[in-house]
């Protein structure tokens, strides 16, 4: 008898902490993507609010992926711009800003970050 007591507490609590584990969490409101660091997401947002002229907390990050970059520039150079040859990992962000989406590369941590013109 006291070993079914046993194994029903141990289920009891294997339940409980299951439920308690698995329930609803609050998304901040200034959640990204899973895996895009927020210092990564706000390097962006910065970069394109300094281009377009809008706010940064009026910009949406529609999608990010991380992507290794054939050079340095991150495959946005100039052509009279030296790119050094070398795999880049980083991140490809697309930002919506005012009903129009724009693409910006950046490093792994945002120490180098480029808005792709179209």
């Amino acid at each position: 008898m006291a070993k079914k007591r046993t194994v029903f507490a141990v289920l009891f609590l294997v339940l409980v902490v299951f439920a308690t584990g698995c329930g609803r969490r609050d998304v901040p409101d200034e959640a990204t993507p899973v895996g895009l660091p927020p210092d990564v997401a706000n390097g962006a947002k910065q970069t394109l609010s300094a281009s377009i002229g809008v706010p940064a907390e009026e910009i949406e990050i529609v999608r990010a992926n991380q992507v290794e970059w054939t050079d340095t520039c991150l495959e946005l150079g100039d052509e009279d711009e030296f790119c050094g040859q070398a795999l880049t990992p980083g991140w490809r962000i697309i930002l919506r800003a005012e009903g129009e989406e724009h693409e910006v590369h950046t490093d792994l941590s945002a120490d180098t970050v480029r808005l792709k013109e179209e």
